[in-house]
């Protein structure tokens, strides 16, 4: 039986439940890590310290602790073989570790200004770790055990959309709260708070891990610790670093400005009203985002890696370039451009994080979560920022708020010009997983057909056909990038040495 690369193929049906959990709990997480992600930016530049380099300190070591913490819970997920006790328990102390910014005052003396700042940061690192934990680790480790080849483009391009989601809804129901002269911090740091809280104790009821999960038998834990980034490891695996690679480089893209990006159009394009447009940017981003998912899953991954990476990079440019349009002309060109750039972001990341988990051997989910933090989170919110922060202080300017007289940073449009320099880079892992994806695509599809042939007791001629007929447009398409082959059902689960020792 001869398939085409290009055929379509039946997607595993995920289940309602398992679509829930997915989406609640990946809404709720992306809730939580707008307040560190923007919301805490924003708290120390409108009420600490208004300048790059505090707001650069804050994100690299929390990017730090939450890498930390995924490496160490991701392996005791895979010893254990637990996820979902993880992420419930998890989301309830992460909640509580929010509410404790409702402690900082934001009336102090000259003198209490550094251990505010430093109090910040370390809390700052404090919840990273806890929401980590539960939103990095253990939960991406039970999406990874609930999904295969065949759903987890449309599911991980949905779970993209969850930080977009996010921002919309803390904006349109919080955002006020935070609002120059008229501040409730205390207030928006308790609701932010209780939201992952109540959403911890419901997943103690509702929440539940795949059955049969293999524990690790592995006798030495610290081995597990440092498992994703041992040579032995990456040198088998190593498309695993490519995909994340891409991913990571995409991230650096995006943290080049999202970390300013409410002051950006707050200040620099001076728009108040802006949760209007914002909605229309993210509602059609959403949509192809989610149309482009669905078209990767039944037709393979293989066709959307440089046409989306092709339009990350227009987008991004295109909004620095509204630097030379006239003031009245900005508010739709910014939609058009908004669109094509976040739902070309999305895609990325949906496509690169579906094919890391692809090639993530079996038993080893969680281990491997760590080394996705390492490339996909810290390194991204380490590098994107000093990109950032090194823009801003050649390129950023001070004006006077009209409305409160305050001397306030304006946000320069070069921190787009720099993310789109950085998205360039994307292009490099993306030809390499691209090129691999056809050959992979079939062998796991072939690897799903015959466990669903064997559990239902069905012949597995055709199955048979399918793995010893590889498809030729696949074998054509496909090209060798290394002497070793990424087989993740062989080469990854062959212990070495290292493993036995």
């Amino acid at each position: 039986m001869s398939v085409s690369a290009d055929a379509k193929v039946k997607t595993t049906p995920l289940g309602g439940k398992v679509w829930f959990c997915a989406l609640f709990f990946g809404l709720i997480g992306q809730i939580a890590w707008i307040v560190e992600n923007m919301y805490f930016a924003k708290f120390m530049q409108d009420e600490f310290v208004d300048e790059a380099w505090a707001t650069t300190l804050m994100v690299a070591l929390s990017a730090i602790a939450a890498t930390a913490a995924t490496v160490v819970t991701g392996a005791i997920c895979d010893k254990t073989g637990k996820r979902a006790s993880f992420v419930s328990w998890g989301f309830i102390v992460w909640g509580l570790t929010i509410m404790v910014f409702a402690l900082f005052p934001i009336d102090y003396s000259p003198e209490q200004l550094n251990g505010l700042v430093a109090g910040i940061v370390i809390m700052d690192c404090v919840m990273s770790w806890v929401g980590s934990s539960a939103n990095d680790a253990a939960f991406n480790t039970w999406v990874t055990d609930m999904t295969d080849t065949t759903n987890r483009g449309k599911l991980d391009t949905i779970l993209s959309m969850m930080p977009v989601f996010a921002m919309v809804i803390v904006f349109v129901g919080l955002d006020s709260l935070t609002a120059k002269g008229t501040e409730n911090w205390w207030l928006f740091f308790v609701i932010l708070g209780a939201v992952p809280i109540v959403s911890g104790i419901l997943g103690l009821f509702v929440l539940r891990d795949k059955p049969d999960i293999p524990k690790n038998p592995n006798p030495h834990f610290a081995k597990d610790l440092i498992y994703g980034f041992r040579p032995s490891v990456i040198k088998k695996n190593k498309m695993i670093y490519i995909a994340l690679a891409g991913s990571g480089i995409a991230g650096a893209s995006m943290q080049v400005y999202m970390s300013y990006l409410i002051n950006f159009v707050e200040r620099t394009l001076g728009m108040r009203d802006y949760v209007v447009p914002l909605g229309v940017i993210i509602v059609c981003a959403a949509a192809i985002a989610g149309l482009l998912g669905f078209l990767m899953d039944k037709f393979g991954k293989f066709h959307f890696y440089i046409p989306i990476v092709i339009l990350s990079v227009l987008g991004t440019l295109s909004i620095y370039l509204l630097k030379f349009v006239p003031a009245s002309a900005i508010l739709g060109i910014l939609i058009v451009v908004g669109i094509v750039t976040m739902a070309s972001e999305l895609s990325i990341s949906g496509l690169f994080v579906s094919s890391f988990r692809d090639y993530i051997p079996k038993g080893k989910e969680g281990c491997f979560q760590g080394i996705r933090m390492f490339l996909f989170v810290m390194l991204p919110m380490i590098i994107g920022p000093a990109i950032s922060n090194a823009i801003i202080d050649k390129y950023g300017w001070y004006t006077a708020d009209p409305l409160t007289g305050e001397v306030m940073l304006n946000y320069p449009y070069e921190m787009f010009l720099g993310a789109a320099i950085v998205s360039v880079f994307t292009i490099i892992p993306a030809i390499i997983v691209m090129r691999k994806e056809p050959e992979l695509r079939a062998r796991l599809i072939a690897e799903r057909d015959a466990a669903n042939a064997t559990e239902t007791g069905d012949s597995t001629d055709d199955v048979s056909d399918f793995v010893t007929d590889q498809p030729e447009n696949a074998k054509e398409i496909a090209v060798d990038i290394a002497p070793e082959s990424d087989n993740v059902a062989q080469t990854a689960d062959t212990p070495t040495d290292d493993d036995k020792a």
